[in-house]
């Protein structure tokens, strides 16, 4: 290479390093981790019975959340929920819930959401797009997400706060029950989902 195209080229690169850099989000202040706990949050889902609200939830899941309140456009978030642990009150019913004829948790164990893009809308809202999979089908869904706040505290790090509503069809993901139901249209097909998330902090990522 020609001295003065080296001597260009050292000029030039670290600020296209940097340029890069900033514009694919991957800069030093990246957003810190926080762990979800079960102490802060809940997994409910209500669904229509003939006329009738039926409320049922899941005991045990997991997951991270990237998140940085002055960016959260760079924020991102991946869930997994078990399946077997669907909780309805109803132990016969829960058996049903993971046979083949709905979630067939034997073949497909976890729920999971895996986000993709974060938008930032006004009065704290957020849009979260991503990855949802059920009984093995994958989804692109977009969903509505309150940002509650963060708070330190003294001896557990800091805790973020989320909640987010929203709707999905179940026969999309081959949760049919046409078996238990004979075919008759006694469920709704949309499932209205309520998330209360509280997440811990374990520091930058």
């Amino acid at each position: 290479m020609p001295f003065a195209k080296r001597s260009l080229f050292r000029i030039l690169a670290p600020w296209a390093l940097a340029f890069a850099l900033v514009a694919t989000g991957c800069a030093d202040d990246r957003a810190p981790t926080y762990q979800i706990t079960h102490e802060f949050s809940n997994l409910s889902f209500s669904i229509t019975k003939i006329f009738f609200k039926e409320e049922g939830g899941f005991r045990d899941y997991s997951g991270e959340i990237y998140f940085d309140p002055a960016h959260p456009e760079r924020s991102r978030v991946q869930v997994t929920v078990q399946a077997a642990s669907i909780d309805t009150r109803i132990e016969g019913r829960d058996r049903v819930l993971r046979s083949d004829d709905f979630f067939d948790t034997g073949r497909y164990p976890t729920l999971t959401f895996v986000s993709t893009t974060v938008s930032a809308k006004a009065g704290g809202l957020m849009e979260v797009t991503g990855d949802l999979t059920i009984h093995g089908v994958t989804r692109h869904i977009t969903i509505p997400v309150r940002f509650l706040g963060t708070r330190k505290t003294e001896n557990r790090g800091d805790i973020v706060g989320f909640d987010t509503e929203f709707t999905i069809d179940r026969t999309e993901f081959g949760v049919n029950g046409s078996r238990w139901s004979g075919g008759a249209f006694i469920l709704s097909k949309e499932v209205n989902i309520h998330l209360a998330i509280g997440a811990l902090g374990n520091g930058a990522q």
